[in-house]
């Protein structure tokens, strides 16, 4: 065993790790001495023995200051790494000492942060009102690299397709395919009948480039003739989303479930034109390593139980 594997393996403790984070954190060894509740000459001593035993210099002075060396940052990086699991195994103990409690991440898809999660949570409360969720909206390619590096508990949305390895585990919840939306006000939302060809030329809010989504309209326009638009806003933000649309000549895209909502309530109107349904079903994915706590088997099951009374959509094809 070389040295550093030894001094890591025998010697490293969590106060080590908590000095390093705390050196980085703080201006001089001063304030981080009053921070840790030690004397500057124990920081001083504690700084040489991680140094003697990592073989590397990790701190240098500059005046009353003190940096860390590139070994320092490299390590100061995964100082905080440790600490925050250690964080959370502690907040994950006491919780299941206590029955319930602790925090959840969740990461959100747009598809299922209008209402779905929203339900999710208050059930979730009624049954652990002390226990913290906090939620995390964004896009697949920034939420999944999350959940796998352990910063997520769960992600929900249309995930499934995209695991593409073991490390990770999904359950279906419901289908809730996109449909097309408009205001009432909007030309087409007028019309008795509305044809593919009725799109050519119209305002769009689309998702980002690169998102399944977008290509998958940008497929079936196609396929039915229809140019690409031109005049578009890309934004994955529902509350932007659902503005424009009410105060603009704009189509949109919408999950059935919410776009549902909005029409029963007179705001917008769905088209009658069918995307097809191969996005895939909202899920809930989670870290197959992630542990299973008491409070994210209670918000899968909270999940699972608001998802079986969500509104069924209708049958889809994609050449409607």
């Amino acid at each position: 065993m070389l040295p550093i594997e030894s001094y890591f393996s025998r010697q490293l403790k969590l106060r080590h790790l908590q000095l390093l984070v705390t050196l980085a954190d703080l201006p001089t060894v001063g304030k981080v001495a009053q921070a840790l509740h030690v004397t500057q000459p124990a920081i001083s001593k504690m700084i040489a023995d991680l140094e003697r035993g990592v073989g590397v210099p990790l701190f240098e002075r500059d005046g009353r200051r003190i940096k860390p060396t590139p070994y320092g940052a490299c390590l100061i990086h995964h100082a905080r790494e440790v600490l925050r699991h250690a964080n959370r195994a502690s907040e994950a103990l006491q919780a299941m000492a206590n029955g319930m409690g602790g925090r959840i991440d969740v990461g959100v898809l747009s598809v299922a942060a209008p209402i779905l999660i929203p339900e999710a949570v208050l059930r979730f409360k009624r049954h652990s009102p002390t226990a913290t969720v906090c939620l995390h909206e964004g896009t697949l390619d920034q939420l999944l690299p999350a959940l796998r590096a352990g910063h997520l508990d769960l992600v929900v949305g249309r995930v499934a397709q995209e695991l593409t390895d073991d490390s990770l585990a999904s359950e279906a919840l419901f289908d809730d395919p996109t449909v097309i939306v408009a205001a009432r006000t909007h030309p087409l939302a007028r019309k008795r009948k509305v044809a593919w060809q009725d799109l050519d030329g119209c305002a769009w809010i689309v998702p980002t480039i690169g998102a399944p989504m977008y290509k998958r309209l940008l497929s079936i326009l196609a396929a039915h003739g229809v140019r690409t638009p031109v005049n578009v806003v890309e934004s994955v933000v529902t509350t932007a989303n659902l503005a424009l649309l009410q105060s603009s000549a704009v189509l949109g895209l919408l999950p059935h479930s919410l776009a549902t909502h909005y029409a029963a309530s007179g705001i917008l109107k769905i088209l009658p034109l069918n995307l097809g349904g191969v996005m895939g079903p909202v899920s809930v994915a989670w870290n197959v390593d992630g542990g299973n706590t008491p409070a994210l088997a209670l918000f899968r099951r909270c999940l699972g139980e608001v998802a079986q009374a969500m509104p069924v959509a209708p049958g889809e094809d994609a050449t409607s």
